[in-house]
C-alpha cells in the first residue's frame, strides 16, 4: 500500500501502537534510523511509546537497536522492515492468534518436547545468579509483574489454557476429534467477524 493510502498517524482515535506503526511507515521509512527523542517528540501524549513500538515486533515488524546492531547508538533504532498491517481491522487479533497457534504447534513437536525436557533438567542444576537476573531483566513489565506475584505466592498457578489442555487430554479419542472440530468452528467464526467488509475496501465496486 502506498504511503498516500495509509491512515493519518496523528489520528488519536487509533491506538498508540497503530499510530507508531504508521509513523514508522510514513515518517521514518524502511531501512532508516531514528532516535528515541524523535519518537517521543512525535508522541508527547503517549507515556510508554517505546514499549508500543517494541510490541510491534510480535506482529512481524523488524526494529533493530544497538543490541542487534552495535553500529547504532544507544538512543538510536533502525526501522528495518514493516510487518502486519496493524491499522487494518482484525489484523492485530488474527496475527496474534496465528502466532500463538504456531508457538503451540512447536511446543507439541517431539523435538520441542525433548528440548523442553532438557531445559527442565538444566534448571534443576544450580543456576548462575547473574544469568537468572539477566532473564528477569529481559522480561517485559507485565511479565515481571506476573513472576513477582508467583514469587510472593511461592508457586506458579496453572493458567486457564493449561487447565483446558489437561481437561481435553482426559477425553476419549472420539471426543477429542469432536472437540477439535467445534473449537475450529469457533475460532473460524471469530476470525471471520474481525475481517473487514467489502464495502470498507478501497476500490471495491
Amino acid at each position: 500500500m502506498a504511503e498516500s493510502e495509509l491512515p493519518d498517524w496523528t489520528d488519536n482515535k487509533m491506538g498508540s501502537m497503530v499510530r507508531a506503526a504508521l509513523w514508522l511507515a510514513t515518517q521514518v521509512g524502511e531501512g532508516n534510523v531514528y532516535t528515541k527523542d524523535q519518537l517521543r517528540a512525535a508522541f508527547p501524549d503517549v507515556a510508554q511509546i517505546d514499549r508500543r513500538v517494541r510490541d510491534l515486533r510480535e506482529l512481524g515488524w523488524v526494529i533493530a537497536t544497538n543490541r542487534e546492531d552495535p553500529q547504532l547508538a544507544p538512543n538510536e533504532a533502525q526501522f528495518v522492515r514493516a510487518g502486519a498491517a496493524v491499522w487494518e481491522p482484525g489484523v492485530i487479533r488474527a496475527s496474534r492468534q496465528q502466532r500463538q497457534s504456531k508457538s503451540l504447534a512447536r511446543l507439541l513437536e517431539p523435538e520441542a518436547l525433548r528440548v523442553r525436557a532438557f531445559d527442565d533438567i538444566r534448571l534443576r542444576q544450580a543456576p548462575d545468579p547473574e544469568a537468572v537476573w539477566g532473564r528477569l531483566k529481559d522480561l517485559s513489565q507485565p511479565e515481571r509483574s506476573i513472576i513477582l506475584a508467583w514469587i510472593a505466592m511461592g508457586y506458579r498457578p496453572s493458567s486457564s489454557v493449561e487447565l483446558a489442555w489437561r481437561a481435553f487430554r482426559g477425553l476419549s479419542e472420539e471426543q477429542r476429534q469432536e472437540m477439535a472440530v467445534r473449537l475450529g468452528e469457533l475460532v473460524s467464526s471469530e476470525l471471520y467477524e474481525e475481517l473487514p467488509t467489502s464495502g470498507g475496501l478501497k476500490g471495491a465496486p
